[in-house]
C-alpha cells in the first residue's frame, strides 16, 4: 500500500517557445521568431510490484523481523475492532428481530453498518499505532519514531500530538468498516440461512466455511 508514496513526479521537459536571432530583419515583425520543440513524452510508469517480490525486497533491505513491523498493533487492533463489531452486530441482531431469531436482509446491513462504524472507531488508535509503525522503516533514520511496541506509540501520540491525535483519518476507517462489515456479516448470515433452510446442510463447521466462502 505505501509503495511509490515517496517517488518524486518527473520533471516536465523545458518548453522554448521564441528565440530571439543574432540578426532582425525587417520581414519578422515582431522581432522573433518561432521555433517549434517537441515535447518529450514522460516514461512509462514502472509496473507496479506483486506482494512476493515487496517481501522479498523487504527482506532484502530490513531483514526478517521488518516483515513483522507492528504485529502488537495489529493484534490490539483485532482485538478492539474485530470483537466491537461481530459483537455488537450479534446483539442489534438479536434485539431487533421479532422473535430474537431471523433478520431481514436490510436490517442486517442497517446492524453491519452500526456495528461496523462503532467498531472502527474503537479500534482507530491501534490502527493509527499501526500504520506509522509499518511505516517507519521507509523514512530517513534521522525521522524515525522507533515505537517500542503498541502501547509506546500510542502513548507517545496522546502526549506529544494531542489524545486527538489517535483519532486522525477515523472518517476514512469508520466508512470502510461500515461498509466491510455491512457486506461481510449481512451476506454471510443471509448464505447460512437459506443454506440451513433448503435442507442441504445442517447447522455446524461446514456450514459456516460454506457461507463465508
Amino acid at each position: 500500500q505505501l509503495h511509490g508514496e515517496s517517488l518524486p513526479a518527473p520533471a516536465a521537459p523545458p518548453q522554448i517557445s521564441h528565440l530571439r536571432p543574432a540578426f532582425d530583419f525587417p520581414s519578422s515583425p515582431a522581432g522573433s521568431i518561432s521555433i517549434p520543440h517537441p515535447s518529450v513524452p514522460p516514461p512509462p510508469p514502472l509496473p507496479r510490484p506483486g506482494p512476493v517480490a515487496i517481501g522479498a525486497q523487504i527482506l532484502r533491505s530490513e531483514g526478517p523481523a521488518a516483515l513483522f513491523c507492528g504485529i502488537s498493533a495489529t493484534v490490539l487492533r483485532q482485538t478492539l475492532y474485530s470483537t466491537t463489531r461481530m459483537g455488537l452486530y450479534d446483539i442489534l441482531k438479536t434485539r431487533w428481530s421479532s422473535d430474537g431469531g431471523h433478520l431481514p436482509l436490510h436490517r442486517k446491513i442497517a446492524a453491519g453498518l452500526v456495528a461496523g462504524g462503532i467498531g472502527a472507531a474503537v479500534g482507530n488508535p491501534a490502527d493509527v499505532a499501526m500504520v506509522r509503525m509499518q511505516a517507519d522503516g521507509r523514512l530517513p533514520p534521522a525521522e524515525r519514531r522507533n515505537y517500542r511496541s503498541v502501547v509506546d506509540a500510542i502513548g507517545r501520540m496522546a502526549k506529544g500530538e494531542g489524545v486527538g491525535s489517535l483519532w486522525r483519518g477515523s472518517s476514512l476507517t469508520v466508512n470502510r468498516a461500515m461498509i466491510v462489515t455491512a457486506s461481510q456479516l449481512a451476506t454471510y448470515d443471509q448464505a447460512k440461512e437459506g443454506i440451513i433452510g433448503s435442507g442441504a446442510m445442517v447447522d455446524g463447521l461446514g456450514t459456516h466455511v460454506t457461507a463465508s466462502f
